[in-house]
C-alpha cells in the first residue's frame, strides 16, 4: 500500500518561505535546519543503490561550474558501470531523457506522495524501457530523444531495479546522480533531509578564508586573505590571533569549506553557513531546496575570480546587491558587519553539514586606521547592476539587460587592430574573464573588411584568448553581425569553412567479431553561446543507424543489435557543424 499520511507535512514544507525576496516583502525567520530537517519523511525513500558504505562523491548545493549541484554523486562501488540502480520508492517512469551532454541517460519517477526522484548518468535502462527508448529513436531518426511515457506504462516498486549505473552525458566517472524534486514545482529537495542513512558523524572542515572590504551597498571594494589555523580543541582562529585588525569600515567574509560522509572520505559541499557579529545573525544560507531557475547566482555566491584564476572554491558569507538567490535568510546586514576603531566585533562563522555536525571559527575585529582606499583601475563605461546598459560606437554594440551583473561594474573596453587571416574585424576586448555575467546579452559587430558573399554565411562572432577559438554564433542584421552571449572576453568576426573531422576508432573491412563500431568527431571551433553542437547521420545501405553520442570524448558509437545482418555493407556516416560545414567517412565493413 502507498504511504500517504505525510502529504500535509509535504505542503508545511512548501509553504514555508525559502527566499529573502517576496512580493509581500521579507518573509520571517525560517526554523532552524534541525526543525526543517526533523519534518522531512525518514522512513519513504530507500538508497538507489546497494553499498556498504556510502560513496557520496557530491552533495545538494556543492558548488559547480555556473550551478549549484541539485543531488547526490553516488560513486560506483567497482570503479566500473554497470552496478544495479534501484527505485527509491513506488512509482511510474514520467520521463525519459537520452542526451550527449548533460544528464546523459536519464530517468524521472514520479511517486504516490508528491514527490518524483531523478536517475542520472545512466549506462542502461531496464530492458522494456531500453527497447522503448531505442524505438522512438529510430522511429525520430535521432540519438537524442526526450519522452514522456504514458502514466504508469512504467511501474516499479521500490527495490526494483531500474537501470545499470553509467558515465554517459557530462559524467566524469562511473556513479549514479541521484535527485529528490516536489514533483507539482520541480523544485530540487536535499535527499540527506529524507532519512537515507548517511551514518554521517564528521563535522565540515574550514580550509581557508578571504576577507572583503565593503562599501554601504555590499559591493565589493578589494579582497584579501585572511589565514587560519585548526587548533588543538578543534576549533578554527586566525593565524594571526584570535584579535585581528583591518583597515575597512565594513568588511564581509569568505570560507573555503568541505565535507566528508561516512568511512568514504571526499571533499563535498556543506548544507549550512552561518555568520553571527556580536552573537547576533547577520548571514544564513542553507542548501535545503533548489530552484533550477537560480541556480546560476552561484556565481554571486561563490568567489568567481578566485574559480577561474586559481581553482578555489570560496563561499562568500554576505549577499551581493544583485544575488537574487532564495538560500539565504533574510537579515538587517545580509552578511556585511561593520567594525570600529575602539571597539572589537565578535566574529563567529559556521560550517553545517546535513546531519547537524558543525565546524566553526571566532575572533575579534577592530578597524585600523587609516582605512584603505582602494585604487579604482581605469575604466571606460560605469555599469549598473539593475538596470539596463548599453554601449553603442561606430563598430560595436552592446546590450546588458537588468540583473545581469551582480554589483555595478566600471567596466573597461577598449579595441585592438587584428590582422590574422581568417578574422574580420577587430578585436574587441570586453572587461575580463574573471566578472561573471548572470544573463545573456547582445553583442553586434561591424567587419573592418568586406567578407566575400560566399563566406558570408561561414562568419561567426568567435570568443577568443584560450585554446581554440569558442564559435558563438551570429545572424547578419545589414552589415552588423549579431548574436546573444553570456560572458566578457574578447570578440571578433572570423569565418569556419572546415568540416568537422572524423576518425575511425573500431571500424575495418571485418567486424563480425566486433560488438560495436565507434569514431571520433571534432571540429575547429569551440562550441558555446548561441552556436549549434556537430550534428551527425550514421547510415547502413541508406538506412539510419542509431550511433550514441558521448560528447566529453567526442565520440560516437553504435552497438550492433541485430538491426544490421550478415554480409557486406556500406556504411556511410555524415557530420556537420553549425556553419553547416560537412564532413563525410564512408566504408565497406563485413557483418
Amino acid at each position: 500500500m502507498y504511504k500517504i499520511w505525510f502529504v500535509p507535512v509535504l505542503c508545511l514544507i512548501l509553504l514555508w518561505p525559502t527566499g529573502i525576496f517576496t512580493s509581500a516583502g521579507a518573509p520571517p525567520p525560517l526554523p532552524d535546519a534541525e526543525t526543517i530537517a526533523a519534518y522531512y519523511p525518514k522512513d519513504y525513500f530507500q538508497m538507489p543503490v546497494e553499498d556498504e558504505i556510502m560513496r557520496v562523491t557530491g552533495t545538494f548545493g556543492e558548488l559547480r561550474d555556473d550551478h549549484f549541484h541539485s543531488g547526490l554523486d553516488l560513486k560506483s562501488r567497482t570503479g566500473r558501470v554497470g552496478q544495479p540502480v534501484y527505485a527509491a520508492a513506488d512509482g511510474y517512469v514520467d520521463r525519459i531523457k537520452v542526451q550527449a551532454g548533460g544528464y546523459g541517460n536519464v530517468l524521472y519517477i514520479r511517486h504516490p506522495n508528491g514527490y518524483s526522484t531523478v536517475y542520472a548518468h545512466l549506462d542502461k535502462f531496464a530492458p522494456a524501457i531500453e527497447k522503448y527508448v531505442r524505438d522512438a529513436q529510430y522511429k525520430s531518426q535521432r540519438f537524442e530523444v526526450n519522452l514522456n511515457p504514458p502514466d504508469g506504462q512504467f511501474k516499479f516498486k521500490q527495490g526494483e531495479e531500474i537501470g545499470k549505473m553509467g558515465n554517459t552525458g557530462g559524467s566524469t566517472g562511473p556513479h549514479l546522480h541521484f535527485e529528490v524534486r516536489h514533483s507539482a514545482t520541480d523544485r530540487a529537495l536535499n535527499p540527506l533531509l529524507f532519512g537515507l542513512p548517511d551514518k554521517d558523524k564528521a563535522a565540515p572542515e574550514l580550509r581557508d578564508m578571504k576577507v572583503y572590504f565593503l562599501n554601504e551597498s555590499r559591493e565589493i571594494l578589494t579582497g584579501k586573505a585572511f589565514p587560519i589555523k585548526r587548533k588543538p580543541d578543534g576549533t578554527y582562529g586566525p593565524a594571526a590571533g584570535d584579535t585581528v585588525r583591518l583597515a575597512a569600515w565594513r568588511v564581509g567574509f569568505g570560507v573555503k569549506t568541505y565535507d566528508a560522509i561516512g568511512a568514504f572520505r571526499n571533499d563535498n559541499g556543506v548544507f549550512a553557513l552561518r555568520v553571527s557579529a556580536d552573537d547576533q545573525p547577520v548571514y544564513e544560507w542553507r542548501m535545503e531546496q533548489l530552484d533550477f531557475d537560480e541556480t546560476r547566482y552561484l556565481n554571486a555566491h561563490a568567489d568567481y575570480a578566485a574559480r577561474e584564476r586559481f581553482g578555489a572554491w570560496f563561499h562568500r558569507c554576505f549577499v551581493l546587491p544583485g544575488d537574487r538567490l532564495s538560500n539565504y535568510v533574510r537579515t538587517d546586514a545580509m552578511g556585511a558587519i561593520a567594525i570600529y576603531k575602539d571597539k572589537p566585533v565578535k566574529v563567529n562563522l559556521k560550517a553545517v553539514d546535513a546531519a547537524g555536525n558543525a565546524a566553526s571559527i571566532t575572533f575579534w575585529v577592530l578597524r585600523a586606521d587609516p582605512v584603505e582606499q582602494a585604487t579604482p583601475a581605469p575604466y571606460q563605461y560605469q555599469l549598473v547592476h539593475n538596470v539596463e546598459n548599453h554601449i553603442d560606437l561606430a563598430d560595436f554594440s552592446l546590450t546588458l539587460p537588468a540583473g545581469s551583473l551582480y554589483e555595478n561594474l566600471a567596466f573597461q573596453y577598449e579595441t585592438t587592430p587584428d590582422e590574422s587571416q581568417g578574422v574580420y574585424s577587430n578585436m574587441h576586448h570586453l572587461h575580463d574573464r574573471n566578472t561573471p555575467v548572470h544573463k545573456y546579452f547582445d553583442l553586434g559587430i561591424l567587419p573592418q573588411k568586406q567578407v566575400p558573399p560566399e563566406l558570408k554565411s561561414k562568419a561567426v562572432v568567435a570568443r577568443c584568448g584560450r585554446g581554440k577559438p569558442t564559435n558563438c554564433g551570429g545572424n547578419w542584421n545589414g552589415a552588423w553581425l549579431k548574436t546573444r552571449v553570456r560572458n566578457f572576453g574578447d570578440y571578433c568576426i572570423m569565418t569556419d569553412t572546415e568540416p568537422p573531422t572524423i576518425s575511425p576508432i573500431v571500424f575495418g573491412p571485418d567486424l563480425r567479431k566486433k560488438t560495436s563500431m565507434s569514431f571520433r568527431i571534432r571540429d575547429n571551433f569551440s562550441v558555446g553561446e548561441s552556436a549549434d553542437g556537430l550534428s551527425f547521420r550514421g547510415a547502413v545501405d541508406g538506412q539510419w543507424i542509431l550511433f550514441e553520442y558521448d560528447r566529453k570524448s567526442a565520440r560516437i558509437t553504435h552497438t550492433f543489435d541485430g538491426r544490421i545482418g550478415p554480409g557486406e555493407h556500406t556504411l556511410v556516416l555524415t557530420v556537420r557543424d553549425d556553419r553547416g560545414n560537412t564532413g563525410k567517412f564512408e566504408g565497406k565493413f563485413l557483418k
